[in-house]
């Protein structure tokens, strides 16, 4: 182990459980954002359409996710950079992201 870390303090306790609140106090500017949506499919023919692009803000992120999902009715996840729905629902993301007055590229066919 040449890694020499501190992992535990008697002051602050685990040191490794300690959330980092630079990434918080970003502001996402929406009138600069272009997100890419493109339309994935597997062997088997499950569809997922994949939202990428975004900013380096976790929060607006998964605000993001969940309002997408919600309003068109199905699942999928928020991962590292990107959203992921599940199912043939193109059309109904690119309407989503229109009415959240968010400038998108279509990426692929």
């Amino acid at each position: 182990m040449s890694e020499s870390r501190i992992v535990w303090s008697d002051e602050g306790g685990d040191l490794r459980k300690k959330k980092t609140t630079e990434d918080e106090n970003i502001v996402v500017d929406e009138s600069q954002l272009t997100l890419s949506v493109r339309r994935l499919t597997s062997g088997k023919g499950r569809t997922i359409i994949e939202v990428s692009g975004l900013p380096n803000q976790k929060k607006w992120c998964q605000k993001l996710a969940k309002e997408l999902k919600k309003s068109i009715g199905v699942g999928g996840a928020y991962k590292n950079d990107y959203i992921e729905v599940h199912g043939e629902k193109l059309d109904q993301v690119l309407s989503f992201l229109n009415s959240k007055s968010l400038r998108y590229k279509k990426i692929g066919g």
